[in-house]
């Protein structure tokens, strides 16, 4: 099915590195989350090819990394309770877009409700700013292009399952059980009271920035527009300095996984070569990440190029979407500045008539 799309991951969406286990083999080392991360995400590329592509992989793809990034440690019941949320946001955030889907007025307030959603909590926790992204993502993708159908709330189920399994399989092998590094509910709230005024002048901005990129993106007839929806969460932050220097990484290493995934597949275009091109990526993300943001970020958009390719059947049917990937990625970075710039002058009204 050639014009069924991946999933637009967001390059940071997954907790921060914390390592409370030296051993690079066990807890969050590098090995192991790498190890971890390829298992999880090629899943359902293995199961597509045995079953055949269709748009339930979006739904099994999106479900693995959303569970991936949601995989904070803990007892067996605490990280199933984390794998089960990660499935409730693809449900509703497809759900969501699926009854809004053909309605304007509604489609803007959902994507500008999601947008809030997100600089609320967007410098809280690592977890929490993922599940969010992820809401915006799958709200587009059943807005956009593939409305839930309950075939899919299966197949949410069975790969959120499957994340869970790989979490407890791996420390049982490894015999190491990674302690939990999610924050406590009363701590969540404590640090969103501490910042109150701010945040809510920061979701105010990005809930108008986000319905105004969909515009632009509709207007300017891109093929995948949640992939600009996408980048602007990846890219924004409540520190302007962090989100100018977080865009910078996000245009180097989108341009950098293009370019590698065009010359690998011209010169391997073969099914199996893809796959292992897929699977390299996959397990060289985390370690491209520690070296530098712009290289993990390039690590996922090969591997998010090479599916493209993998379900287009050859670079050429794919290289439309590829090289707009760019230009989606562009118009997000436009629309955060957007959302920096409303943020500034709603913070100086904040500070002038708060006193």
């Amino acid at each position: 099915m050639a014009d069924m799309p991946p999933p637009a991951t967001p390059a940071d969406a997954f907790p921060g590195d914390v390592s409370p286990d030296p051993s690079r083999w066990h807890g969050d080392g590098l090995i192991a989350r790498s190890i971890r991360f390829a298992l999880t995400v090629m899943a359902p590329i293995t199961a597509g090819t045995l079953v055949g592509v269709d748009t339930w992989l979006v739904y099994a793809m999106v479900t693995s990394i959303l569970s991936f990034a949601l995989d904070t440690g803990g007892p067996a019941p605490q990280r199933f309770t984390l794998m089960a949320v990660a499935g409730l946001v693809v449900v509703a955030g497809t759900g969501v877009g699926t009854l809004a889907a053909g309605h304007t007025g509604l489609l803007l307030v959902a994507f500008a409700g999601a947008g809030a959603l997100y600089a609320l909590v967007e410098s809280i926790d690592p977890s929490a700013a993922a599940a969010a992204r992820f809401m915006c993502l799958t709200l587009a993708i059943g807005a956009l292009y593939a409305p839930l159908a309950g075939r899919d709330v299966l197949v949410v189920a069975a790969f959120a399952a499957y994340a869970w399994a790989v979490s407890i399989a791996w420390d049982l092998l490894t015999g190491t059980l990674r302690p939990s590094t999610a924050p406590s509910f009363a701590e969540v709230l404590a640090r969103l009271r501490a910042t109150e005024g701010p945040r809510w002048v920061f979701a105010a901005s990005v809930a108008i920035a986000v319905p105004l990129a969909l515009i632009c993106s509709l207007s300017l007839g891109l093929h995948r527009p949640y992939w600009a929806l996408i980048a602007i969460v990846l890219v924004l932050r409540a520190d302007a300095l962090s989100s100018r220097q977080q865009m910078g990484q996000v245009l180097l290493g989108t341009s950098i996984g293009v370019a590698l995934a065009l010359a690998y597949g011209a010169v391997l275009p073969s099914h199996s070569a893809l796959l292992v091109g897929m699977a390299v990526a996959a397990l060289i993300r985390w370690p491209a990440q520690q070296l530098h943001g712009a290289l993990g970020t390039a690590a996922l958009t090969a591997f998010i190029m090479l599916l493209l390719e993998l379900v287009a059947g050859s670079v050429a049917g794919a290289s439309h979407d590829i090289i707009e990937r760019l230009v989606d990625v562009a118009v997000g970075c436009t629309f955060a500045m957007v959302a920096l710039g409303l943020d500034r002058v709603g913070r100086h009204l904040l500070t002038r008539f708060g006193r």
